[in-house]
């Protein structure tokens, strides 16, 4: 094969043009992808082991908080009275 067409200033702005456009062409194509994927992995980091735990732990605080007192100051379990409590 002769490449000496490659050096042909006649066609050098088709192969620039051609290499640009691919370029230009991939990354349209691409850095979308990307950040959909960095999102992905963001919300990814939501759901590891370690994160779970944490929420877990979280909420378990918070409803060890709510079973503790009510509004009014009267024991409750899941937002209702106690029994106990009810009677008195």
């Amino acid at each position: 094969m002769d490449f000496s067409l490659l050096f042909d200033p006649e066609y050098l702005p088709i192969i620039v043009g051609t290499i640009v456009g691919f370029g230009l062409l991939a990354a349209a194509l691409l850095i979308p992808v990307y950040r959909f994927l960095e999102r992905e992995q963001q919300v990814a980091q939501k759901w590891t082991p370690d994160a779970l735990a944490e929420r877990l732990k979280q909420r378990r605080s918070a409803d060890a908080t709510e079973m503790g007192e009510g509004d009014d100051g009267s024991a409750t379990s899941n937002g209702l009275p106690n029994e106990s409590n009810a009677a008195s």
